[in-house]
C-alpha cells in the first residue's frame, strides 16, 4: 500500500463519516454502519460530475473547430 494515499483516504472517510453524522438524524454509531454506503455515494458523485464536465468541455472544444476542418491541401481563390 502507499502511504501518501493511504493517509489522505482514511482522513477523507473520516469527514465523510463526520459530516453525514451532522447532516442527518443518525448518531456516530449508526454513521458509522451506514460511512461505506456514504463514501460510495459520494465517490459517485464525485465520478459523474468530473464525467460532465469533461463532456461539457470536449463539446465546447470541438464547436469552434468543426466549421474550419478540411481535408487536403488549401484551395486558392
Amino acid at each position: 500500500m502507499n502511504r501518501r494515499l493511504v493517509i489522505p483516504m482514511a482522513i477523507l472517510v473520516v469527514v465523510i463519516w463526520l459530516v453525514g453524522t451532522w447532516v442527518t438524524k443518525y448518531s456516530l454509531e449508526q454513521m458509522a454502519l451506514y460511512a461505506p454506503l456514504a463514501v460510495l455515494v459520494v465517490g459517485a458523485t464525485a465520478g459523474l460530475v468530473l464525467l460532465w464536465v469533461k463532456i461539457a468541455l470536449d463539446s465546447f472544444r470541438g464547436r469552434g473547430g468543426r466549421e474550419e476542418k478540411r481535408t487536403g491541401p488549401p484551395r486558392d481563390a
